[in-house]
């Protein structure tokens, strides 16, 4: 067997065997939540989670001077996001042109160490979608050419969920107890949908990225509202029947209270 031979099929067996092995990460995020369930009543007014842990590092992780950087991400489910241009025609302000974005999350908020642009490049900020300057982007956007794709629906679209506090970029918010330990508060508005959401912690040196991990939170409606969501949900027909109902007698009380002798 030549050498070259033999070199091929070291390389081979090498590459396969590194398949199977799980990649090692030097560097890692262990992270929780204080609450993994936000139950909404009649009378929620919103909330508060509060994301916590440390950054573990192997014996054998060489020591850098750039110091750790990290964002938190809670980010629910993406939704059709529309956005419309009003004209005056004759004197009256009527809706017509429009624009659709099938990839807007409904909820998104962060909380990071520091300015994002400071963290990591525009390019893998894109890529991760890392802050809502970078959210309901065309495929083919070019983080160096942002000005060339300006679009003035998405920057309507994207004030209008931060005026509702559903998009929230709050940079520099994250607290480092010592070197490894950490913590952020990420407020929960009181028109948050049920549903699970999605909350990432991203850990950066240097500009790189070093590790991620993700744990679900749940918002969940509880008391009387659980139950008339889950009759909705679940029993569309007898819903409907007990809303009749209600409203019939509803009306038949009214007159009897407000009858003329």
């Amino acid at each position: 067997m030549t050498p070259a031979r033999l070199v091929s099929l070291l390389s081979s067996l090498l590459l396969s065997l590194g398949l199977f092995i799980p990649a090692a990460h030097s560097e890692r995020i262990v992270a929780d939540l204080s609450d993994r369930v936000i139950k909404i009543s009649s009378n929620f007014t919103g909330s508060e989670i509060v994301v916590f842990g440390t950054i573990e590092r192997d014996q054998s992780t060489v020591s850098r001077g750039d110091p750790y950087d990290l964002v938190v991400i809670v980010r629910g489910w993406d939704q059709t996001l529309v956005s419309r241009r009003k004209d005056r025609t004759f004197g009256i302000w009527i809706n017509k042109e429009r624009k659709l974005y099938n990839n807007a999350p409904n909820f998104y908020a962060l909380s990071s160490t520091r300015k994002l642009s400071d963290i990591a490049h525009p390019t893998l900020l894109t890529k991760l979608q890392i802050g809502t300057q970078y959210l309901l982007l065309p495929p083919d956007f070019n983080p160096q050419d942002r000005f060339a794709t300006y679009d003035p629906f998405r920057v309507a679209a994207l004030r209008k969920m931060r005026e509702k506090g559903l998009y929230t970029d709050d940079q520099s918010s994250i607290t480092f107890l010592s070197k490894i330990l950490f913590r952020s508060t990420i407020p929960i508005p009181a028109d948050v949908e049920v549903g699970g959401y999605d909350v990432t912690v991203h850990l950066f040196r240097g500009g790189a990225l070093l590790h991620t991990e993700t744990q679900t939170l749940h918002v969940a409606k509880t008391g009387f509202e659980q139950h008339a969501f889950t009759l909705a949900r679940d029993h569309a027909f007898f819903y409907g029947l007990a809303c009749v109902l209600i409203a019939l007698f509803t009306g038949w009380m009214t007159g009897v209270v407000f009858r003329k002798n």
